[in-house]
């Protein structure tokens, strides 16, 4: 199997390299390390990384969360936070960015690898789950907008109706799909 390739997100380079040398001891590949929320997203965007290890205080203008929340949506990149903030406000605050999981520093490598893995594990899932649903959703939908542009000649207008509520049923839940 391909070797996970991680980025790590983190404004204090001692910090950084350390988290760098336990990625690289556990196998992992280390796409880069950054400072900013910024760089973070440019970062995604060139590299693809299938994790990103995250500090929620960061350089520039955008933290750690928000930068989550757009790798995220933009590049489908699971995160996990590696942080010393865990009051309440942050933590509800992480929430909003989905996290894969949240590690509190200091951290043993131990942490980082159980993380990392049950995270691409779920992310993985999730991923196979979506693309399934999404696939079995156009066969349904496809199907009902077939028999409903069918005409009523061939189907008695009850009949038509529940199709159409199949139809109605299956796009609220592609949509319910596309917003994970």
């Amino acid at each position: 199997m391909e070797k996970i390739k991680v980025l790590i997100v983190e404004d204090e380079i001692i910090v950084a390299k350390h988290i760098e040398d336990s990625l690289l001891s556990l196998g992992y590949t280390v796409t880069g390390i950054v400072s900013s929320g910024e760089d973070t997203v440019e970062h995604a965007a060139a590299f693809r990384p299938d994790i990103a290890l995250m500090d929620i205080m960061l350089e520039g203008e955008i933290d750690g969360i928000s930068a989550a929340e757009i790798i995220r949506k933009r590049y489908n990149t699971p995160v996990i936070f590696l942080t010393a903030y865990s009051n309440e406000k942050t933590i509800h605050r992480a929430k909003t960015a989905k996290p894969y999981g949240y590690i509190l520093k200091p951290f043993e490598e131990t942490d980082l690898f159980t993380s990392i893995e049950i995270a691409i594990h779920k992310h993985r899932i999730e991923r196979r789950l979506v693309e399934e649903t999404e696939n079995a959703l156009a066969a349904i939908i496809g199907s009902a907008e077939v028999f409903l542009e069918d005409g009523t000649s061939k189907h008695n207008a009850e009949t038509l109706r529940r199709i159409e509520s199949i139809r109605n049923a299956a796009l609220i839940i592609k949509e319910t799909i596309e917003e994970l």
